[in-house]
């Protein structure tokens, strides 16, 4: 591991006691025996630090996203493992550190955003080749697009699940478990 990526590391670990905005260079330096000298060689700001472990995180997700719906499984099973994975990454999202993206880093909440918007579009796409192969009901994929991402965007939301004392794995398993089955309860 290089000095930038044991830097971005740190950082995660510091900001996940302390959150984003709470956690300062000075005590990252203090922390890891570094000297602040060498970590602004390798981050103009604290900002960029914590956009790097933000992204960081996500090529990760995208990473195991990609290797579920690139595989040969028919769509429901690519389904139900998109659902397990991400489920098990949100396990260790703190809503708590994730809502200072919101309120003091908004440029990189906005990213975050967008790439949310992205891997909806993946899920899209497993949804329209089930519906294509008799797996799902025909849909509009227009219209679950935008239904599914103003959901996660309202739910798994840092500021409504403090508020609700909801985890992000059980946010994001509610709403899908909701989007593919619905709220009707079998008789």
């Amino acid at each position: 591991m290089d000095t930038r990526e044991r830097i971005v590391l740190y950082f995660k670990e510091l900001a996940d006691e302390r959150g984003f905005y709470g956690a300062t260079v000075d005590e990252l330096a203090a922390r890891n025996n570094m000297s602040k000298r060498t970590i602004y060689r390798y981050f103009k700001s604290k900002e960029e630090i914590i956009e790097a472990v933000v992204l960081a995180k996500v090529q990760e997700v995208e990473r195991g996203i990609l290797s579920i719906l690139n595989s040969k499984e028919n769509p429901v099973k690519k389904m139900t493992q998109f659902v397990k994975f991400l489920s098990e990454k949100l396990r260790s999202f703190n809503p708590r550190v994730y809502g200072d993206l919101q309120r003091h880093y908004p440029g990189i909440w906005e990213k975050v955003e967008q790439l949310r918007a992205s891997n909806i579009k993946y899920l899209i796409q497993v949804m329209v080749e089930g519906s294509e192969q008799g797996y799902f009901k025909e849909i509009n994929p227009t219209i679950v697009t935008a239904s599914l991402l103003a959901t996660i965007r309202a739910v798994v939301n840092p500021a409504f699940m403090l508020e609700n004392n909801l985890t992000p794995e059980e946010a994001f398993q509610t709403i899908m478990h909701t989007f593919l089955y619905g709220i009707v309860a079998e008789r």
